[in-house]
């Protein structure tokens, strides 16, 4: 019998919800906004921890948080595109084989973006911490990443949006809510007990350690030369 289940852990939802956020900062400091390139690159620092946090979160997660879990193969996906429209179309309690792919297109996307931003400039006021470190053929290709990944991520968040509202309106799947509190109808047993926020928040702070120590301890000597 299905009921209102837990599916969707804690850490994951502030996960999705910051992510939105952080990337709507950084169009609005760099596309709208003038003089926020400082705001900018500490929201880019927060966007990298983000995908770190991920990336670890899928393997020690809760059980739909994994990538062993909605991570599948490419026949998987095919069959269940070509179910979509079908009246026998299979239900799964975490992310369906096709809905999955979103996860590594924005690990790879948004992790792409934020590495690169680390070795850029804006040529006015605004250095990365290692920019000066790199050679110039080195600066253009990063610069060149920075800006490509962003048009990349925008196709991304188009078609996470369409897929999302199709799911919502004309499916009738409650997705949307269900990022907010965590809850599905399905079998209490698929679901999950609990959200392991305490392993969450030890997670996070040794990320944020790890992201002081790049940012601002590790950075190249030729970075304070550079400045004084």
């Amino acid at each position: 019998m299905q009921k209102r289940t837990l599916v969707w852990d804690l850490p994951l939802r502030i996960f999705h919800w910051a992510l939105v956020s952080l990337i709507f900062a950084q169009w609005l400091t760099a596309e709208v906004l003038e003089g926020y390139m400082d705001y900018h690159a500490v929201f880019g620092y927060t966007l990298l921890g983000l995908m770190i946090f991920r990336l670890l979160w899928g393997f020690v997660g809760p059980k739909h948080a994994r990538f062993n879990d909605f991570l599948r193969r490419p026949k998987a996906i095919w069959q269940y595109g070509q179910s979509l429209f079908s009246r026998h179309q299979p239900t799964y309690t975490g992310h369906n084989p096709l809905g999955a792919l979103i996860v590594p297109a924005i690990l790879i996307v948004v992790g792409t973006q934020a590495v690169s931003g680390l070795f850029t400039t804006d040529d006015v006021l605004f250095n990365g911490p290692y920019y000066p470190a790199i050679s110039s053929e080195l600066q253009g290709t990063m610069q060149w990443l920075h800006h490509k990944m962003f048009d990349v991520l925008l196709v991304i968040i188009a078609l996470h949006v369409l897929a999302i509202t199709s799911y919502q309106f004309l499916l009738k799947k409650p997705l949307i809510g269900a990022m907010f509190h965590g809850h599905k109808n399905v079998q209490s047993k698929s679901g999950i007990s609990s959200s392991r926020w305490p392993l969450a928040i030890v997670l996070a702070l040794i990320i944020f350690i790890f992201m002081y120590w790049l940012v601002v301890i590790a950075v190249p000597e030729i970075e304070l030369d550079y400045y004084y």
